[in-house]
């Protein structure tokens, strides 16, 4: 028990320095914070950015928020309203209002008098902003220790305005009570409304950040577990919300690149001559093979664009072979890199001394980001400063490469991050950030850089193309003894977030490293039970590794579904040769003692497979089933896949038109284990619509390319899916439990990208359920099934 009259003092002093006569305006300059709005909105809203961009940046300097301060976390004004400040990004998952709902629920605050300002590198903690699913399993952590802390300097303070012990307290949305008299009370903003805590945490790092107070138990969470409802969502349907996109400001000048026509083309020359006379021209900005026009409105910066007249030199050899090699190419180029096998047993012997053995090639193209708005920022270089717009998701790391890129002191850059739809990986929102700032520093005014429909799908960084082969040895009882898995990878230039020296105006000015880093090939999660076996990956280069629009980075689970594909593909192979039901042979597979971490996962697993069987009412059999006689053939499928401690299972119900080879996947049962789960709508639709972006990177998407560029550029050339592909019903089994008894919650994991890994996979092992051809190679299109139809005379 800790009595009022034993108070901390440093507590009493920290808030004493802060007096009640300081000003806002004061505090938050003093502290380093800047709280847009004072109302109780959810975000950093596009109205406040806009009207600070029309005002112009101010001078800075930008120093880091200290996150070993409790005020760069959260701020109390008097009105009993609390703003948390947090270091990520939300694309369009509701992860902002999950992160208020973990932080008011350690507070003690109500929900709806939070507020939440995420993303711009000033005015947030560092913690990287999004990527890897990382949001609530990773950083959700010290968001809660910091709120808990937060919550116990306000206990102390109120246990010594109201003379009443810590343990003699209630405390309840915002609102402290003396239990005995519950009309004794104070709120949070008569505490410290307005002045700072003065409070220093903890933490070797910002992962690590803590204070003294321990976090509530699962229990006593109020709002976890909850779906309040976003408030991100009616300003994005009725057109209010101001996008990345809208960001303008007075003297704003519109930019527009001119990329080399064919990959690794040299600039010989520029007529500028031919653009002096398009209206509002400003200038033709080169350096090495980059190449942009600025005029004062956007559409004529495009039409100075499409008017330049450029020369441009071919390279001597062909950057790359067209796409209807590559993965020929793959298996015939000596790898650039390797892996470390990882070997288990005696696999050799086993599939030597095997009953049957099974074998087969599998291959995934290039895949593109495609995203529905193409790449933009904008940039304004007042104040000898550089303030830069965007919705990157990792604003942080281009506020940090710019610096870099541009050899400025990192404290005169900043990002504010607004929302956009470029997200999912290493998007070209990177590169149009760091063209916009480039071109801002190089006038002296404020840029706007947008990129076009075919500048963003061909010059988008893309998704690493896979070639895996793969055998896997069975016994007399159809039992999987042995596997061999073998992956290449076209990926040696895969792209890092924001690196100075490898965003493409980098390689184009020559300002690029002299090796780039390899990306490499990926190996299925190890949780099936196969006691022989052996997995190798290796990288191959393509011809051309730099100033190529055929640059690898990451796309959503930037591996896991092209390795699923091929892996759990191949699992539903060995099931049929063994001819066993597919969800029974993996259920063996993945039979295990369950005293050990691995079995735990084991279990889990187990657990996810068996919900969403049961969810589909899946009947046990082998695959495929009896071919029909009609023209539409239907089937169903499974895939299961363990991510960073999620896990997910998959069901597809195809319906596959003979006649044209059409596929319609009807149905998606999706069972999913997260652990801890802080908004079961939120994740619903965030699994929905991850589901659905599998579905179309299935059915249609992959990049297409000669020998010099890429010619799939447009939404034809590129198809993705439509509204007429989308299933007619999509069931997700939320299993938020632990088989395990011992543990009765398991914490919170990632969520989003585990659910993109199976759908390849469960799509195809549907196709052969329903025509007993097995198709090996994304995507699903028409002409690929319908051939494949027809060779098997189905």
């Amino acid at each position: 028990m800790t009595p009022f009259t034993q108070i901390p003092r440093h507590i009493e002093e920290a808030v004493e320095k802060s007096s009640a006569t300081t000003s806002r305006r004061d505090f938050l300059r003093t502290s380093g914070l800047l709280v847009v709005s004072f109302g109780v909105a959810p975000l950093i809203q596009g109205d406040a950015i806009s009207a600070a961009a029309a005002q112009g940046a101010t001078a800075g300097p930008y120093p880091d928020p200290d996150f070993r301060q409790l005020d760069s976390w959260i701020v109390i004004r008097e009105d009993n309203t609390a703003t948390f400040h947090v270091g990520k990004t939300d694309c369009g998952q509701g992860t902002g209002t999950a992160f208020r709902q973990i932080m008011s629920d350690e507070l003690d605050i109500a929900y709806d008098r939070t507020s939440v300002v995420m993303g711009s590198t000033d005015v947030t903690v560092d913690q990287g902003g999004s990527g890897g699913s990382d949001a609530l399993q990773t950083d959700g952590w010290p968001m809660r220790r910091v709120a808990a802390e937060a919550r116990r300097v306000l206990l102390e303070l109120a246990s010594s305005r109201l003379a009443v012990p810590v343990d003699q307290l209630n405390v309840s949305d915002g609102v402290v009570s003396v239990a005995a008299d519950a009309s004794r009370r104070v709120t949070y903003g008569e505490l410290i409304g307005g002045r700072r805590f003065n409070v220093t945490l903890t933490g070797n790092n910002i992962d690590a950040t803590t204070g003294i107070a321990k976090l509530k138990p699962v229990q006593q969470l109020k709002m976890t577990g909850q779906s309040p409802r976003r408030d991100d969502i009616p300003p994005k349907v009725n057109g209010s919300l101001k996008w990345a996109v809208d960001a303008r400001m007075p003297g704003m000048v519109h930019a527009r690149n001119v990329k080399p026509p064919v990959a690794g083309a040299k600039l010989v020359s520029i007529d500028e001559s031919s653009v002096r006379g398009v209206p509002g021209f400003v200038k033709v900005v080169s350096k090495g093979n980059y190449v942009a026009v600025v005029c004062e409105r956007e559409e004529q910066a495009i039409q100075a664009a499409r008017q330049l007249k450029v020369n441009w030199q071919k390279p001597a050899s062909a950057p790359f072979p067209a796409s209807d090699d590559l993965h020929k190419y793959i298996r015939a180029a000596t790898p650039t890199s390797s892996g470390k096998p990882v070997i288990v047993g005696n696999p050799d012997a086993a599939l030597a001394g095997a009953a049957r053995m099974v074998e087969a090639d599998y291959e995934v193209p290039f895949q593109g980001h495609n995203s529905i708005g193409p790449a933009h920022a904008m940039a304004d270089p007042s104040n000898d400063q550089l303030t830069i717009y965007s919705n990157d998701m990792k604003s942080y790391g281009l506020r940090n490469g710019v610096a870099q890129f541009l050899e400025m002191p990192r404290d005169r850059v900043r990002v504010v991050w607004m929302e956009g739809p470029q997200a999912y990986g290493r998007t070209a929102a990177d590169d149009a950030g760091f063209e916009a700032a480039f071109l801002a520093k190089e006038i002296g005014r404020p840029v706007r850089v947008q990129w076009m429909r075919q500048e963003e799908t061909a010059w988008d960084t893309k998704g690493p193309a896979y070639a895996v082969k793969m055998r896997g040895g069975l016994d007399a009882q159809g039992n999987l003894v042995a596997f061999d898995y073998d992956a290449r990878a076209a990926d040696y230039n895969h792209l890092g977030y924001n690196e100075h020296d490898t965003v493409l105006i980098a390689q184009l000015t020559g300002m690029r490293r002299a090796t780039p880093a390899s990306g490499g090939a990926a190996t299925p999660s190890e949780m099936y039970a196969i006691p022989n076996r052996r997995m190798t990956t290796s990288v191959v280069s393509l011809p051309l590794v730099w100033e190529t629009p055929l640059r690898t980075g990451n796309l959503r689970d930037p591996n896991g579904p092209q390795v699923t594909f091929a892996s759990e593909s191949f699992v539903d192979e060995l099931a049929a040769a063994a001819n066993a039901d597919p969800v029974e042979f993996r259920l063996r597979l993945l039979t295990a003692a369950t005293d050990d971490d691995s079995g735990f996962k084991r279990a889990r697993s187990i657990a996810v497979i068996k919900a969403a069987a049961e969810a589909y009412k899946w009947d046990a059999r082998p695959s495929p089933r009896s071919i029909g006689s009609g023209d539409i053939l239907t089937g169903r499928g499974i895939a299961y896949a363990y991510r960073s401690q999620t896990v997910v299972a998959q069901i597809a119900e195809v319906e596959v038109n003979r006649r044209t080879g059409h596929v319609w996947v009807k149905r998606f049962v999706c069972a999913h284990d997260c652990g801890l789960i802080i908004n079961p709508e939120a994740l619903r639709r965030t699994l929905e619509g991850g589901m659905l972006h599998s579905l179309s990177r299935a059915l249609y998407e992959e990049v297409r390319f000669d020998t010099e560029k890429v010619v799939s550029v447009d939404w034809r050339s590129y198809p993705t899916m439509t509204h007429a592909d989308t299933p007619a019903s999509i069931d997700i089994v939320l299993v938020n439990g632990d088989p395990n008894p011992n543990r009765p919650d398991l914490p919170h994991y990632g969520a989003g990208e585990t659910v993109c890994k199976p759908t390849f996979a469960a799509i195809g092992n549907a196709i052969y359920d329903a025509t007993g051809v097995r198709i090996r190679r994304v995507p699903f299109r028409d002409e690929r099934v319908r051939a494949a139809l027809r060779a098997a005379r189905v």
